[in-house]
C-alpha cells in the first residue's frame, strides 16, 4: 500500500469515527432529556427507556432544541451545542461536495485529515460535559433507573432499547 491509499484509508476512518461519535453525542443528548424528565415529570422507568429509544427520530437539531428548551446548560454549552449541530450538518450533507479534492496529492489529504481531526476533537469535548452532566444529574437525584430494572450492563439495556423501538 503507498503512502496515498494509506492516507485515503485513514481519512475514511477518521470521518466515520466523526459521524460516529455525532451519533454518541445524540444519545447522551437524549439521556439528559429522558433523566431531566425523570426528575421533572415523574415519569416511570419504562418511559425514561421509552424516550431513550427515540420513538419520534429526533434529529441532532431537534434534540438540541429539547435540550436548550430545558436549560440544562448555561449559554456557553448552548453556543457549543449549535456550532456542534452546524458541524454536524455540513458532515452529513456538504463535506463530500465541497471538499472534492484529487485523492492523488498527499497534502490536500494530509489538510483534509486534520480539518476532521479538529471536528472529532470539538465532538470529544462536548461528550465530556454531557458525560459530567449526566453523572450529576444521576447523583445529585439519586436516579438508579437501570438497577431498578434489572438492566445494569450495556448488552441488556440495548435490547430493552431496541425492543421498545417496536
Amino acid at each position: 500500500m503507498n503512502k496515498i491509499d494509506y492516507i485515503v484509508r485513514e481519512f475514511h476512518a477518521q470521518y466515520g469515527l466523526a459521524m460516529n461519535t455525532v451519533q454518541i453525542i445524540e444519545r447522551g443528548l437524549l439521556e439528559l432529556f429522558s433523566l431531566q424528565k425523570y426528575i421533572d415529570s415523574n415519569i416511570t422507568e419504562q418511559d425514561y427507556y421509552k424516550i431513550l429509544s427515540n420513538p419520534h427520530n429526533w434529529t441532532l437539531g431537534q434534540i438540541k432544541g429539547k435540550i436548550i428548551e430545558l436549560e440544562i446548560f448555561d449559554n456557553v454549552v448552548v453556543q457549543v451545542l449549535n456550532e456542534i449541530n452546524k458541524n454536524r450538518i455540513f458532515l452529513a450533507h456538504r463535506f463530500w461536495w465541497e471538499r472534492n479534492i484529487e485523492f492523488n496529492s498527499i497534502e490536500k489529504l494530509e489538510q483534509l485529515n486534520e480539518e476532521i481531526l479538529t471536528y472529532i476533537n470539538a465532538f470529544n469535548e462536548l461528550l465530556v460535559i454531557i458525560d459530567k452532566k449526566i453523572n450529576k444529574i444521576r447523583t445529585e437525584n439519586n436516579i438508579n433507573i437501570e438497577e431498578k430494572m434489572g438492566l445494569t450492563n450495556f448488552e441488556d439495556r440495548l435490547a430493552y432499547i431496541n425492543k421498545l423501538r417496536k
